[in-house]
């Protein structure tokens, strides 16, 4: 099991410019997410993305205007693409880890066949992020999924692990959805709680707040990322209100690490049980 780790200048280029606000591609591309558009497995793959979305002619005033602006690209890249192959590397020589963490959250998400390598991992450097940590997202839909793991511009070499139990997290969003009883189950239950979930997931929906901590219970922030990665489960006792991501993160980590550990090493699917656990402690902090 190998990790598809693609690095596209053309991905970079585009994101780069909307970063530093050399180019506006709402001004070209009527999509609604266009972030989709912009990665593929190659280049031809993402100018077909985009044709498919604003047409030829479209398609040749964004070239037109994109050409104008390599040359403040170019330099950048030459130093970026560097740190980014960097970091590839980093990700490749930690595969091992990966897979042992992989096969536990198969076995917590009920899911039997997920093969990792069919899921590009885009590479991305942000002339804006000036953070050590790193950021990434998944992106899925019937017939693409895919992860980009945005890196801050910089010759800082990658040796941290918790970088790889954070890829774990988004491959977990992934897997989960290969079983569609579980995932029906969390789309349930946020229903049920929509009131309660929506106070606390300020611009975030209900249903992906609720996953988020799910998935969070077990790594990075959970006994999962301390299994394999050696992360630190922080001690949060309370948080009464508040309604910031990652503190409700290391709360419901902190609050579960007991009972995921027991479903990690007794290999046992998310369940009702471990749901209900969940929501009674995000009741418990809003009363």
């Amino acid at each position: 099991m190998r990790l598809s780790i693609k690095i596209s200048r053309l991905s970079n280029f585009l994101f780069f410019l909307q970063k530093i606000g050399g180019l506006n591609l709402q001004k070209y591309l009527v999509a609604k997410n266009i972030d989709q558009l912009l990665f593929g497995e190659d280049e031809s793959v993402i100018w077909g993305q985009i044709k498919k979305s604003i047409g030829k002619q479209g398609i040749k005033r964004l070239q037109k205007d994109l050409s104008l602006l390599k040359s403040t690209f170019a330099p950048y890249w030459r130093k970026e693409s560097k740190n980014l192959l960097l970091w590839k590397k980093f990700f490749q020589s930690s595969q091992s880890l990966f897979q042992q963490a992989i096969f536990d959250i198969k076995n917590l998400s009920g899911v039997t066949h997920f093969t990792i390598s069919k899921i590009p991992i885009y590479l991305i450097s942000d002339p804006l992020y000036n953070d050590k940590e790193i950021h990434m997202w998944f992106s899925w839909s019937p017939n693409k999924s895919f992860i980009v793991v945005e890196v801050a511009s910089g010759p800082e070499t990658p040796n941290r692990l918790s970088a790889t139990s954070i890829l774990a997290h988004e491959f977990f969003h992934l897997i989960l959805r290969e079983n569609k009883n579980l995932f029906s189950q969390i789309n349930k239950i946020a229903k049920e709680n929509k009131k309660i979930l929506t106070k606390l997931s300020i611009g975030i929906p209900p249903r992906m707040f609720l996953e988020e901590l799910l998935i969070s219970s077990f790594i990075p922030e959970g006994y999962l990322g301390k299994k394999h990665f050696s992360n630190k489960i922080n001690i949060c006792r309370t948080i009464k209100n508040s309604n910031n991501l990652l503190e409700w993160r290391r709360f419901i980590a902190y609050k579960l690490k007991q009972t995921a550990k027991k479903y990690v090493n007794e290999a046992k699917q998310i369940d009702e049980q471990y749901l209900a656990a969940l929501m009674k402690f995000i009741r418990q902090e809003i009363k």
